[in-house]
């Protein structure tokens, strides 16, 4: 099954009919997509900032990373669910959007990448940060910003 085949089967199921033809269903969605975005910006914010020495300098790096964990796991369930819901209310028009297909290849890595950070930092004892940490915080940090102008512009192209 190609991915064209899937957004015309997505097109037609009844959560797609529901999305599509709902006066309200794709705002009220909207908002708990950007509800967990900025959920989910705030964790990643809060570690990548406490990596590179900008924030929260007197808590140590595996608590805050600790601390992060389960909000930034539910706000990434929650984006994912929302963003399915989004998606199946006009699945041909995303399929031919630039910017989507963009915001979908670095979305993989990206969460990826943020879940082994996390992880990674959130298991160390040292509480130093070394080079490849901040340098990690700076990736990090370009692969949202990227994946979330891409997001954003979405909605025009």
């Amino acid at each position: 099954m190609s991915f064209l085949n899937l957004f015309h089967w997505l097109s037609q199921t009844w959560i797609g009919i529901v999305m599509r033809d709902s006066t309200w269903g794709f705002a009220i969605v909207e908002m708990c997509h950007l509800l967990a975005l900025s959920i989910m910006g705030g964790t990643v914010l809060i570690l990548d900032l406490r990596l590179l020495g900008l924030g929260l300098r007197r808590q140590s790096v595996s608590r805050i990373a600790q601390e992060v964990w389960p909000l930034f796991t539910v706000s990434l369930i929650g984006m994912v669910i929302s963003g399915s819901l989004l998606l199946s209310s006009g699945p041909m028009r995303y399929y031919y959007n630039e910017a989507f297909r963009f915001k979908m290849l670095l979305t993989i890595p990206t969460i990826v990448f943020q879940f082994a950070l996390i992880h990674f930092v959130g298991s160390k004892k040292d509480d130093r940060t070394p080079v490849w940490s901040k340098a990690a915080a700076v990736v990090s940090l370009m692969l949202w910003l990227s994946m979330g102008l891409a997001g954003r512009a979405i909605g025009f192209i």
